[in-house]
């Protein structure tokens, strides 16, 4: 069976029922006409014709109410693809973090006519595609397009992000913190001591922690385990490579403490989390 990572539909009310918070997605919600109220996290947001709601995996949606005349395109994509989507995205723009808590802080994006014409393009590609059916092809090339969306709205909060950095010059923990998660995610879990970049960052280990943890809330040691962690599911889920290769390509120093650290990260073994992926049960399109 194919594990759909990615789902697309026309009904708001269709995929909120059967896509369970236990999926952990997150929804991307088009409103292309009417008026839109929904609760995110407790707190009310309303959209209107050509606005955008970023809904994070594990954020809460309560209860909502729309016009008789609303419209909207929903996307929703599982927590492992898109983790495996904004992967490749941080490390390629410097300025994730900021956009990260821009989005936490304003999941409603309002689209110029360049944007509206982009967001139907893309919700076109996804209707053609859906209609291939099940098919190894089409879920990569909805995956994709996907991440060309993702990259499409990272650029539309460029200006956002760059206001207050204009305003503001950049604190030295900040760029600190930034020449951390660069090298981190550079690194992709291949290094794991937090001394050893901060070796390289020319700060002591304490110091590098504290910069983590007052900026991200995470420490560094923490921050470094969830790029290990998200690598090893990606290579278990993209690739063919054996538990063995796995464990060299991360540089783990024995296959015996590969396994277990796989076991107590991911709940189970290398071999059980490739099967529960590779034959999750698909759900069905909902249009």
């Amino acid at each position: 069976m194919l594990n759909q990572d990615i789902l697309f539909s026309d009904s708001l009310d269709e995929l909120l029922s059967q896509y369970t918070q236990n999926d952990e997605p997150a929804l991307i919600i088009h409103c292309t006409t009417g008026k839109l109220q929904i609760e995110l996290n407790g707190e009310q947001r309303i959209l209107q014709a050509h606005d955008m709601l970023l809904c994070q995996p594990k954020q809460i949606i309560g209860n909502y109410m729309y016009s008789p005349d609303m419209r909207c395109r929903v996307t929703a994509i599982r927590k492992h693809a898109l983790d495996d989507i904004l992967y490749v995205c941080m490390r390629e723009d410097n300025k994730w973090w900021e956009k990260a808590q821009f989005v936490q802080q304003n999941p409603v994006i309002r689209l110029n006519e360049r944007q509206q014409e982009l967001a139907e393009l893309f919700n076109r590609i996804s209707i053609l595609y859906a209609e291939d059916g099940q098919t190894w092809h089409s879920e990569k090339v909805r995956i994709v397009f996907a991440q060309a969306a993702i990259y499409e709205m990272l650029s539309w909060m460029e200006s956002s992000v760059s206001e207050p950095q204009s305003v503001r010059k950049e604190g030295r923990q900040e760029i600190l913190f930034r020449d951390f998660m660069q090298l981190a995610m550079k690194q992709e879990g291949r290094e794991r001591e937090v001394r050893w970049y901060a070796d390289r960052l020319s700060v002591t280990p304490k110091y590098l922690t504290h910069v983590c943890h007052t900026i991200s809330g995470k420490a560094a040691s923490a921050i470094i385990e969830d790029i290990t962690v998200r690598e090893i599911k990606r290579l278990l889920r993209q690739t063919d490579l054996t538990t063995k290769e796995v464990c060299t390509q991360m540089r783990f120093v024995s296959l015996s403490f590969f396994c277990k650290y796989v076991r107590q990260h991911l709940g189970m073994t290398a071999n059980d989390y490739r099967r529960k992926m590779r034959q999750a049960p698909v759900k069905k399109e909902m249009y």
